[in-house]
């Protein structure tokens, strides 16, 4: 097995280039056609630098290495996790968006599917679940359940980061206060799993145990750098935009409702 190979899978890249080529005929010409003002530059821009990362994440040897890594695979679900959602929800205009949510029924259960307690709730339901040992090793071994494991990840991020980062005015974002208790509680469970995978003292995924990965690390010491990786940039990015958000309310005093 090379271990540095590119994963061409078909379904990937086909899923890749549907996206992109839908993105740009809905926030363009379509939006033409309605009326309102199509995708900018900075918005387009977001949606392409996601379309990168993911390319990475899914095509780049980060997919082959995620198999015998469990290092690399937390980078492979940092990824998908606190890079693409924000930049995807950042590239949508809101005037787009408003076109899809003319109906009462659409805009309901939008509004109740990113409701920030449910969100929370979705998405560490499958963050935690999938982070059980049997699931996990599961993932790693069947590729199907691996894709699985994916999009849910995507989709639980996607929802999990519209409360911080929508400009959609049917969906806004939380009001400040809301969102930094949400983003604390939201760093709890990175932090938590981290830190247990790097002190366990064994190796939790024994689907990682059997295998041989690079640059001759062991299987503890590769779990111990994933468990950091988890704990540091996983948990500390939710702190990062809790400062943000702290000192955006901070110097709009009296108005609650911005960020």
């Amino acid at each position: 097995m090379n271990l540095y190979a590119w994963n061409f899978e078909p379904t990937i890249l086909i899923a890749l280039l549907v996206s992109t080529i839908g993105y740009l005929w809905i926030t363009g010409s379509y939006a033409r056609t309605r009326g309102v003002q199509p995708a900018s530059t900075l918005e387009r821009n977001r949606f392409f630098l996601a379309i990168v990362f993911l390319f990475l994440a899914l095509v780049s040897p980060i997919d082959t290495l995620s198999l015998v890594s469990l290092s690399m695979h937390m980078v492979q679900h940092l990824i998908m996790i606190v890079v693409v959602p924000p930049l995807i929800i950042l590239s949508i205009p809101a005037e787009v968006g408003s076109l899809f949510l003319v109906n009462r029924t659409v805009l309901l259960i939008f509004k109740t599917l990113l409701n920030p307690l449910l969100v929370f709730l979705v998405f560490n339901a499958i963050f935690i679940g999938w982070h059980l040992p049997a699931n996990y090793d599961l993932a790693v071994r069947d590729q199907q359940v691996h894709v699985l494991e994916h999009v849910m990840f995507i989709f639980g991020a996607l929802i999990s980061w519209w409360p911080v980062f929508s400009h959609q005015p049917e969906l806004p974002r939380s009001t400040p206060g809301f969102l930094m208790l949400f983003l604390f509680f939201m760093s709890l469970p990175p932090t938590i799993i981290g830190a247990l995978l790097t002190f366990a003292g064994f190796v939790v995924y024994p689907a990682y145990e059997a295998v041989s990965r690079p640059w001759g690390m062991s299987a503890q010491a590769d779990q111990e750098l994933a468990g950091l990786l988890m704990w540091l940039p996983g948990g500390l990015i939710y702190f990062v935009v809790l400062t943000v958000v702290f000192f955006r309310w901070f110097n709009r005093p009296g108005d609650d409702s911005m960020v």
